[in-house]
């Protein structure tokens, strides 16, 4: 029997997973297949079919309400210091917090993700980030603010690395570069939205605002993914030309051995170092930039309304929206799924813009110098951060699919013990050594990381 959507001519394949395709509205099928008593439609190689767009998209986008919940405090962070008498050193122990207690997250989330279910996972920490968020909004001391972004942290982590493994399974290994760079977008977009809204509405209703309008996004969006989501194509009762059934069900034997071998792999160990020092860049840009940008030029800052400080800073994550789907299309199209290229060239070139920021606000003094902040911004801030398109495709590439979210948590674990020394280490240097020499700091760090990416092609 052929499915409604199928004509006629479409010739049923002779054994699972094989058939001549056909082409109908943009969209590939190749019949049905057996799968025990059941009749399966099968997802082509080319093409993007419909439960694809379906199952990637509402992943994504509700991957993207997750950084409504965990950039609100950047954005909130200078009023709640002039509110509450906070140092920068305070704040960076929040964000310290958040990071380490992010970073153990990832090391079990992508783990749990594969062996029960990423979309199970997506939605615990969706729907328990939003009821922390709420909690620190009503907080006024420091060990509750602590508490509870520590809460938040863990379930920020249940997001990446399930999703990353999403996007595995419903695509195969040579389009792996474009959709990890879309995914990439998104949650750049979901940075780039948030600085704005978040600053908006503290200009309106005062910082403790943002975390009730911000989770109030992601709550929706995790009501809808209910429905929508899908962790795999079996799930939507489907299979793949470019899976064996096999290949789908080895997730379940995954033990401490292969959690062992993701861990120690040679090459995965260079694209973690390497990870942690981009990471520890993009947290440094995300934490601090707006109260630098927005900081009084007495004070070592550039003098900027908060507003446009938030809105500079968000070009960071406009620039990484843009650079991650650039470089997931050069991975797949010129360098044939090789990746080291894309890091080295993406930290190398982007700590050159980072170095011209260090000088301070004697940019403004030139002509449109301000144009010029965001475009430093734009460019530093967006090929740091577009690196993570590549770095999370390797997992899949060295580890193999079905330990693709292990690896990803692993790799995202390093890369939050890279963020959480831009919170309270960042905070005492911007403290001790000024605005400048901070911005300076990321600059020689993203070097450093890209030199490091080099020997991963050997």
């Amino acid at each position: 029997m052929l499915s409604q959507n199928f004509r006629p001519e479409i010739i049923l394949p002779k054994r699972p997973g094989s058939g001549r395709m056909s082409k109908s509205g943009g969209i590939r099928f190749i019949g049905v297949v057996m799968d025990g008593t059941e009749k399966r439609e099968v997802i082509g190689s080319k093409g993007l079919h419909y439960w694809q767009g379906r199952a990637f998209f509402s992943m994504g986008i509700l991957y993207l309400f997750y950084y409504f919940c965990k950039y609100n405090l950047s954005a909130a962070t200078k009023d709640m210091q002039d509110d509450l008498g906070l140092s920068s050193s305070k704040i960076g122990l929040l964000i310290t917090i958040f990071s380490l207690t992010y970073a153990g997250g990832q090391f079990l989330n992508g783990y749990l993700g594969d062996r029960f279910g990423p979309k199970r996972i997506l939605l615990i920490g969706a729907f328990g980030g939003v009821i922390v968020n709420v909690c620190f909004g009503l907080s006024s001391t420091l060990a509750f603010f602590a508490a509870f972004w520590a809460a938040n942290a863990y379930f920020s982590s249940c997001g990446w690395a399930p999703g990353s493994r999403i996007m595995f399974n419903w695509f195969p290994r040579q389009h792996w570069g474009k959709w990890m760079g879309i995914f990439n977008a998104l949650c750049y977009t979901g940075s780039f939205l948030v600085f704005p809204i978040a600053t908006y509405s503290i200009s309106r209703w005062g910082w403790r605002s943002v975390f009730f309008v911000c989770p109030a996004f992601l709550l929706v969006m995790a009501i809808l993914y209910c429905w929508l989501g899908k962790s795999s194509p079996h799930d939507a009762g489907l299979t793949t030309e470019w899976d064996s059934e096999e290949e789908k069900f080895v997730s379940e034997k995954l033990g401490k051995k292969d959690y062992w071998e993701a861990l120690t792999n040679r090459k995965m160990n260079l694209a973690y170092l390497s990870g942690f020092g981009a990471n520890f860049i993009r947290w440094g840009i995300l934490s601090w930039m707006v109260k630098i940008l927005a900081e009084s030029i007495s004070d070592g800052g550039f003098g900027m309304t908060l507003i446009a400080a938030g809105w500079i800073t968000s070009f960071a994550s406009l620039g990484g929206a843009f650079f991650s789907i650039l470089m997931g299309i050069i991975t797949d199209k010129v360098f044939k799924g090789s990746r080291w290229q894309m890091i080295s060239f993406g930290l190398l070139v982007g700590s050159i813009p980072l170095l011209y920021l260090s000088k301070g606000a004697v940019i403004l003094d030139q002509p449109h110098g301000v144009l010029i902040v965001g475009l430093a911004m734009f460019l530093s801030g967006g090929l740091i951060q577009a690196v993570q398109t590549p770095l999370f495709d390797l997992p899949g590439d060295i580890l193999g699919r079905h330990m693709s979210g292990t690896g990803v948590g692993i790799m995202d674990g390093w890369m939050y013990l890279g963020a959480a020394f831009a919170g309270v280490f960042m905070g005492w240097w911007l403290d001790n050594y000024g605005y400048g020499s901070g911005i300076q700091l990321m600059g020689y760090v993203g070097i450093v990381s890209g030199l490091i990416a080099i020997p991963i092609q050997k």
